[in-house]
């Protein structure tokens, strides 16, 4: 089915309104309606909706990917052949950007167009290009704010996931004056969402996207990144299974929850649920590789996903990272093989994704 996401602020019909008279008048003619089981089934099923922060009602996590294009695709075609080869729709299609370019561009938002609805955008933006991050803070770059919140407001006003300068662990600069402490990164993720709501961008629903990796986590500074819990809708993390990067012993439980050694760290999951437990959690990267030695081993790992994903009630979004030269975790794609291939289907097709539209 396709997802339908409607402008700003308007309310979709519900189905029974349309139908409803419809039904009456052919049984008061006394004509049968035949319906086939598996429509009468979904008909029946309660309407998988979304909050205005994007939180699906229904069981299940929302799904999409950062699709990186074939050489010559457009952003459109991308996403046409990953839906192709996964066989279902995207819910969320990720793009990455910084600076002064608009976002979305005429062919990105082309992309996200589903007959009369649209897919969810997931916009990952660096404002802070060629500023450090108490610049920003500072208001260096307003005018480059102003502008894409009114771009936001006026050429894209459906509900938009924008997390502001994801992975931020790795670039903090501790010392005080750098420019780039991690009370700088949250005075600049403060900033720009005032900005924002000041421009009346109020179709944004705010992402906090960590590494969500040990080696900073366990860092005294850690916490100090969070901007605030009236600042932030989601929190997010980059997990991967790869030789590279993660390691791959363990299923899906491991990837959402990597930790190694005797420490207080116990995984992004556990770690946001314990700090900011009414806030839903996202994978807003994910990737897998293929294991050496066996051939079988990542088209599993994606079929485990449904059985072990209600053990992470809060994990509401899963948005994958397909792409076949990712830097450090090489080729994550899902057709790495026909088994891996096989693997995402099924995951894709599982009670484990969210069913809305």
């Amino acid at each position: 089915m396709n997802p339908v996401f409607t402008r700003v602020p308007r309310d979709r019909m519900s189905w029974s309104v349309l139908v409803a008279p419809l039904l009456a008048l052919l049984l008061s003619t006394g004509l049968v309606l035949v319906v086939p089981s598996s429509t009468a089934s979904a008909a029946a099923a309660p309407s998988c909706r979304l909050s205005r922060t994007l939180v699906p009602s229904c069981p299940g996590a929302l799904s999409g990917a950062f699709i990186a294009p074939h050489s010559g695709e457009s952003p459109a075609a991308s996403v046409s052949r990953f839906e192709r080869e996964s066989g279902r729709r995207a819910s969320i299609v990720h793009y990455y950007y910084r600076g002064d370019r608009l976002f979305p561009s005429t062919a990105e938002s082309r992309s996200l167009r589903v007959g009369s609805g649209r897919r969810i955008l997931f916009a990952n933006w660096k404002p802070d290009d060629g500023y450090t991050w108490r610049q920003v803070a500072n208001g260096a770059a307003d005018g480059r704010l102003i502008r894409e919140a009114r771009h936001l407001r006026q050429n894209w006003n459906y509900r938009t996931f924008l997390a502001i300068h994801h992975e931020p662990e790795n670039e903090v600069v501790a010392q005080a004056g750098s420019g780039f402490t991690a009370l700088d990164y949250r005075a600049m993720y403060r900033h720009v969402v005032k900005v924002f709501r000041a421009q009346g961008a109020s179709n944004v629903v705010w992402v906090m996207n960590y590494m969500g990796a040990q080696k900073w986590a366990t860092q005294p500074w850690y916490d100090q990144l969070w901007p605030g819990r009236s600042y932030v809708d989601w929190i997010a993390f980059d997990p991967y299974k790869t030789a590279g990067l993660g390691g791959q012993d363990g299923g899906f439980s491991t990837l959402v929850n990597q930790y190694w050694g005797a420490t207080s760290w116990r995984g992004a999951y556990r770690w946001a649920r314990q700090k900011h437990p009414l806030k839903p959690v996202m994978l807003a990267e994910w990737g897998v590789g293929e294991r050496s030695g066996d051939a079988g081993w990542k088209r599993d790992f994606f079929r485990g996903i449904a059985q072990q994903l209600p053990k992470f009630p809060a994990l509401r979004a899963l948005v994958y990272f397909d792409n076949d030269a990712a830097d450090i975790a090489g080729n994550v794609s899902i057709d790495t093989t026909s088994q891996s291939l096989q693997g995402f289907r099924s995951f894709v097709r599982s009670g484990a994704v969210a069913r809305i539209g």
